[in-house]
């Protein structure tokens, strides 16, 4: 049986991907959230469907899901993805989608939403941050797929970063995003080789526990 951090290592560096490709044509700034639309818009003109998956909060240290939300101001409509993935977290023993709550030492709302990002099929995710905590959304919009791919800097630079946060072997979070994308990678012993949408020649070295060592031929602690 799966755990959450297997789920996080096979879907981690997509859903980062997913979450960049929205901020190439929104950027970070919100413009509002329309909760009786299901809207949420970046300016006038740019707006999307949207479903609430859950809170961070900086007072108690806790994540809750949207599904456990009691603030009426949320429409049912809204919640519907979080309760899908309650039942999907049931469904495959994943106790971190099944309470309502979470202490944040054991895992964060940005794990949650890479995971869940994933199982929704959603075509990103967004970190709203207010005072106290911020709220996550999954977003729903096929025409932020168009946007380019990461680049071989950008997964490095992920990866990196997921790897200051998270106890993940490299070697699974990035194996699974090249297969996810259907790149073709080629593992030949502590290898791992690829050529990316980019065009750019991946090459990528791994010790015994995953941990990733060289980076096409720079070791990855100096880059």
């Amino acid at each position: 049986m799966k755990t959450l951090k297997d789920y996080l290592e096979q879907y981690a560096l997509i859903s980062l991907e997913k979450r960049d490709k929205l901020a190439g044509i929104a950027g970070e700034n919100l413009y509002e959230i329309d909760l009786d639309a299901g809207i949420i818009r970046f300016s006038r003109d740019l707006a999307f469907p949207f479903q609430v998956l859950g809170t961070e909060s900086d007072n108690s240290l806790t994540w809750l899901w949207a599904w456990a939300e009691e603030q009426p101001e949320i429409p049912e409509m809204l919640v519907q993805a979080s309760l899908d993935l309650r039942h999907w977290g049931a469904q495959e023993e994943i106790r971190e989608f099944t309470v309502p709550s979470i202490d944040l030492t054991r895992t964060d709302g940005n794990a949650l939403a890479m995971v869940s990002t994933q199982i929704s099929r959603a075509n990103s995710f967004f970190r709203d941050s207010y005072e106290g905590g911020a709220a996550y959304l999954l977003i729903f919009e096929n025409s932020i797929d168009r946007e380019p791919s990461f680049d071989r800097a950008s997964l490095f630079r992920h990866l990196s970063d997921l790897n200051a946060r998270y106890d993940l072997n490299h070697r699974n979070v990035l194996l699974s995003y090249l297969q996810l994308k259907g790149l073709s990678p080629v593992e030949q012993g502590t290898l791992l080789t690829c050529e990316l949408e980019t065009g750019e020649r991946l090459i990528a070295e791994f010790d015994g526990a995953g941990k990733l060592n060289v980076w096409n031929g720079e070791r990855a602690a100096d880059l």
